[in-house]
């Protein structure tokens, strides 16, 4: 193994593990990522740190989850004095490339090759993309459909900048490795996917769905956030024209994502670089009678989650958990660097060397809720309602009966509670979550009092452990 490879790490925003087929999902029209899990590891229960963008992609930044880095919301600022892992690669000396999407506050300045979609704190006013459009005589797309041809939509221009960036950095520093971060905006809507993509499930039956599930029984939370009270119900035929879309658009990513990896095969590359593919959270397609994020089910919560390094990491192969809150311990270690404020488990070694995922169970926080997925069994717990739903896993993969009122699954309830809490508790103290949280102060500043100054992994083994007794002791349910 290369002592210090090359890392991509590649991002999509808000896709569905239903659209890999790889993943078993037969109707998906995947072919790029399908060869990436051929070539690689793919991780059958990849989930995000929160069912959002932002809190998720400032854990990513961080390593830390988001009670810790204080962005719990969209639209809160991450805290600026956490260690970010990008700057861990760059005093390492690696040039990191950032392209597309950030959101996940000022861009580092260890990013010394910036394509990043607004600009950054050494901004460039007008974004590169908008102007890249411009030149091209065409203006940002805001409604479907549009004349944008796929060439110049904006994730064939992240994934063009990527391969500019990776030569501008060979060219200028032949002999430094590099990690390069391209971060698409798709399959985040508006659905509006260029060209060929836009009717490429037109003739395909897609999977059935319920027909009006009821979102009576959504958290208080989400039914305020989402408006899902006097929501207007769509047609069937609205419903799968806004999917068909979705899956196109989704598809058109997957291309992109095989421009990359031509790149690095046609490069000689391959071998060298660590590439890890996943996406910041998914959504619910009218699976739950909606269309958002913002809540713990599979089709939100859990994501693609791959890894590619061929004689490496074995080809082919399959673990279980991951996080988001693993992608920087992972990236760290794979260049071996170590950071001792992570949260999150270095999946690379541990792949590399044939033995499973460190992870066992996949966590979550968002505003004061969080949840805990262990492979049989999903809590979620809501503190200002005082509320909590259970689901089972394996006899209900869609996730349609809360069990969380049944005797009969009364003391497996309690020891996820207890083990979920305990957790939450660990990384902050739960004084927080019955605090006032309005007010002109940042949010971040006013969840750091609050901030238990624990490092590492402590938290999350033990978490991992108390997972693991649960589904033993409760196999037989």
């Amino acid at each position: 193994m290369p002592d210090r490879p090359n890392i991509l790490l590649i991002t999509t925003d808000t896709q569905r593990c239903d659209t890999l087929n790889c993943m078993g999902y037969e109707f998906a029209k995947s072919p790029q990522l399908d060869r990436m899990a051929r070539e690689g590891v793919m991780f059958t229960q990849g989930h995000t740190t929160s069912p959002v963008c932002g809190p998720t992609r400032c854990s990513l930044i961080t390593g830390v989850h988001p009670p810790i880095h204080g962005a719990i919301e969209n639209g809160i600022k991450r805290r600026e004095d956490l260690e970010v892992f990008p700057d861990v690669l760059h005093k390492a000396g690696y040039t990191c490339i950032m392209v597309g999407k950030t959101h996940f506050g000022d861009l580092p300045a260890s990013f010394t090759i910036d394509f990043s979609m607004t600009g950054s704190s050494r901004a460039q006013g007008e974004d590169l993309y908008t102007t890249h459009l411009k030149e091209h005589g065409y203006e940002k797309p805001k409604s479907f459909p549009h004349d944008v041809p796929e060439e110049l939509f904006f994730d064939a221009f992240a994934a063009s900048k990527t391969i500019e960036g990776v030569e501008k950095s060979l060219s200028n520093s032949p002999d430094s490795p590099f990690f390069a971060f391209c971060s698409m905006h798709a399959p985040h809507g508006p659905l509006h996917p260029p060209g060929r993509w836009a009717t490429l499930y037109s003739d395909e039956d897609l999977p059935d769905f319920p027909e009006n599930p009821s979102t009576e029984g959504e958290p208080e939370h989400a039914q305020k956030l989402l408006g899902l009270r006097d929501r207007e119900t769509r047609t069937e035929e609205e419903i799968n024209e806004v999917r068909r879309l979705y899956y196109g658009f989704s598809a058109y990513c997957d291309d992109q994502v095989g421009r990359l990896l031509d790149f690095l095969d046609e490069k000689g590359l391959s071998d060298n670089t660590l590439v890890i593919f996943t996406s910041d959270h998914g959504i619910d397609l009218y699976d739950h009678g909606f269309d958002n994020k913002h809540v713990y089910y599979d089709n939100t919560w859990r994501v693609p989650f791959l890894m590619r390094m061929p004689g490496t990491l074995e080809a082919g192969s399959t673990r279980e958990f991951a996080i988001w809150n693993d992608i920087a311990a992972t990236i760290l270690g794979a260049a071996g660097l170590e950071s001792d404020t992570l949260q999150g488990f270095d999946l690379f070694g541990p792949v590399a060397s044939g033995e499973p995922s460190p992870r066992r169970c996949a966590v979550a926080t968002l505003y004061k809720s969080c949840a805990l997925a262990t492979r049989r069994w999903k809590l979620e717990y809501y503190f200002e309602e005082g509320t909590c739903r259970l689901f089972d896993r394996k006899k209900d993969p869609g996730e349609y009966e809360d069990l969380s009122e049944s005797e009969l699954h009364r003391d497996v309830r309690a020891a996820l509670i207890e083990a979920l809490l305990s957790w939450r508790s660990d990384i902050l103290d739960t004084a927080f979550l019955k605090a006032r949280t309005s007010g002109s102060a940042p949010v971040a500043a006013r969840v750091t009092e609050f901030v238990k100054e624990m490092t590492g992994c402590e938290s999350e083994q033990r978490l991992n452990e108390r997972a693991e007794v649960i589904d033993v002791l409760f196999a037989d349910l």
